[in-house]
């Protein structure tokens, strides 16, 4: 074997030993197991295509992807989300509604569930999902339709978005 079959061959042993000591999640992922198989593949072709290229395409294929197939992001549909007077008037249908019963005064829950983080029980946090939840109810939580109109019902979403203290980057409002 030549000398730089042998170092091809060397780099790709201490490449596949870094990957073994990536941690568990990391390791069964068939995504980052074909990533790190084209990432040897390019080191052994480093020869051929140019250093650039090789961390062009390194970069490229070890970017995380977000989407889901199919998912588009949820509308923003709420007009009160962030206005204070809209939020102050929300927080008394909070307390008029006795919306607190369930899910305690600054949201973060009891009998029902903690409104103040990522964590939704039922849907996806959305707007419309949050709308349809307080207008229809859903599981223990009663339908407010005949008692709350769409515009109080905004203001009621716009003061439970404000008591939000989870991951902003998880926000879907």
């Amino acid at each position: 074997m030549s000398d730089e079959g042998r170092k091809v061959k060397a780099k790709s042993k201490r490449q596949k030993a870094k990957s073994k000591n990536l941690s568990p999640d990391l390791r069964g992922s068939s995504t980052l197991n074909s990533q790190l198989s084209t990432l040897n593949f390019l080191a052994a072709q480093s020869s051929v295509l140019s250093p650039l290229y090789a961390v062009f395409f390194a970069l490229i294929l070890c970017l995380p992807v977000h989407a889901q197939n199919g998912a588009t992001a949820p509308q923003k549909l709420n007009p009160y989300t962030g206005k204070a007077e809209a939020i102050a008037e929300g927080q008394q249908l909070y307390k008029k509604f006795n919306c607190y019963g369930c899910h305690g005064m600054q949201g973060g829950g009891g009998m029902g569930p903690n409104l103040t983080d990522e964590t939704w029980q039922t849907g996806d946090g959305s707007d419309l999902n949050l709308l349809s939840q307080v207008r229809d109810g859903k599981g223990a939580m009663p339908a407010f339709k005949t008692m709350l109109n769409d515009d109080q019902a905004w203001k009621l979403i716009a003061f439970v978005r404000s008591l939000y203290k989870g991951d902003p980057t998880k926000v879907k409002w």
